[in-house]
């Protein structure tokens, strides 16, 4: 299952509601217009049809003789003597037909260049009696009311979907300048912590600083308490400061892919690789890299935005492994490509599940690692790749392991 982050883009995405807004409304009016034309066929020839099937089958088996028709149907009988006899306004071309090359009951038929519903029966005295009815008007109109149809259909669906279109625009217009609002929000905040953010760090290091310099003669255990409380604070002002700038580097990013700089993902590997050693240690796993490519694997982005996406992965595979098992890191070029693949050998999952993975808050089965996870972890991978226009896949089968794989377009 792959999840392209690249075909999500917002405005694509803005676009693809809108088109899919456009052909909702289109199918609407399309299935309108069928019923309509069912109905108005049904009522129109249909009707028609039926009427003038009616008219001749009665006038053929209640005629007595040639001179009883009316209502437009030509009769012609053959008498028991063989003698063929036809009605007054019967054309050349009816009275020259053999009412017995004709089938008994109804029947249409095209006679010279008319059109006819015929009805054929025989009576008890030995008659045969031909009633026919001229229905190529009706048959014309039938024609003419199709076309209409059809082209009313066309040009209704036509401009239903150039209205869809209209009102699809209007309709994820506010989608669009929520997205703008947000994107914008998460900016102007984290610019607006920087400073802050600075002079907190600062006076962290000022503090450690002076304490450092006092620290002269005797020490007590509680002055390296201290000291270590206040590395602890400097360590942590420190992380919050780079992830405001990391905030601020991916929103500039989503607007201005060229802003990032060249990233070395070959080295992020190793970097990330020894800083988790220890908790793999820890655990009873085995920590593997494969890095394919001498040449440094350069992407363009923001490094702490894909450590952490990095680190995410390898996190959900260690929180899913057993004691003993292996989590691998890979790291490889392919043509345009730069590939980062964290596979191990643990609880696995199944790809029916992948895209719901993805999802904010969801988890899947418990982890091995026990602890509590928050299911955000792949989440806020698939946004640095967003970011990144980068792209995640995920494998894997339950009790076999898992493979997750981010694809990074390389430096050229």
């Amino acid at each position: 299952m792959t999840a392209n982050p690249r075909t999500g883009d917002d405005a694509l995405l803005l676009r693809r509601a809108g088109l899919a807004i456009a052909a909702q409304i289109a199918a609407a009016v399309a299935a309108t217009l069928l019923v309509v034309g069912l109905l108005a066929y049904s009522l129109t020839i249909r009707a028609e049809h039926t009427a003038e099937e009616r008219a001749v089958r009665e006038a053929a088996v209640a005629a007595r003789d040639v001179t009883d028709p009316g209502g437009g149907v030509v009769l012609i009988e053959e008498l028991p003597d063989g003698q063929v006899r036809a009605s007054d306004d019967a054309s050349a071309d009816l009275r020259r037909l053999n009412p017995r090359d004709l089938s008994v009951g109804l029947s249409p038929a095209r006679i010279g260049s008319q059109d006819y519903e015929v009805f054929v029966v025989d009576h008890p005295d030995g008659r045969r009696v031909v009633g026919m009815l001229d229905v190529t008007q009706r048959r014309q109109s039938g024609k003419r009311l199709t076309t209409s149809l059809l082209w009313a259909g066309v040009v209704g669906v036509a401009g239903a979907a150039l209205l869809g279109i209209l009102l699809g625009r209007r309709a994820v217009r506010p989608l669009g300048r929520a997205l703008v609002l947000q994107r914008r929000f998460v900016a102007d905040a984290s610019h607006e912590l920087r400073t802050p953010l600075a002079v907190l760090h600062t006076r962290a290091q000022l503090i450690a600083r002076r304490l450092s310099d006092a620290g002269h003669g005797g020490r007590r255990p509680a002055d390296d308490r201290l000291d270590e409380h206040i590395r602890q604070l400097t360590a942590d002002t420190r992380a919050l400061g780079e992830v405001v700038e990391d905030l601020l580097l991916s929103a500039e990013l989503q607007r201005k892919p060229e802003a990032g700089e060249p990233v070395d993902v070959g080295e992020l590997v190793c970097d990330l690789v020894r800083s988790v050693r220890p908790h793999a240690d820890e655990r009873g796993l085995v920590l593997h890299v494969e890095i394919s490519d001498r040449q440094p694997l350069l992407v363009l982005g923001v490094r702490s935005s894909l450590r952490r996406a990095l680190a995410a992965l390898v996190d959900n595979a260690l929180g899913h492994n057993h004691p003993g098992g292996t989590v691998t890191i890979h790291a490889n070029r392919r043509k345009h490509w730069v590939d980062l693949t964290v596979e191990d050998d643990g609880d696995g999952l199944d790809p029916a599940q992948a895209e719901q993975l993805l999802k904010r808050f969801a988890r899947g089965p418990q982890a091995s690692g026990g602890g509590r996870r928050f299911g955000l972890g792949l989440a806020l991978v698939r946004e640095v790749l967003h970011a990144h226009r980068g792209s995640l896949t995920i494998e894997g089968r339950p009790g076999e392991g898992a493979r997750f794989t981010m694809t990074l377009p390389a430096v050229v």
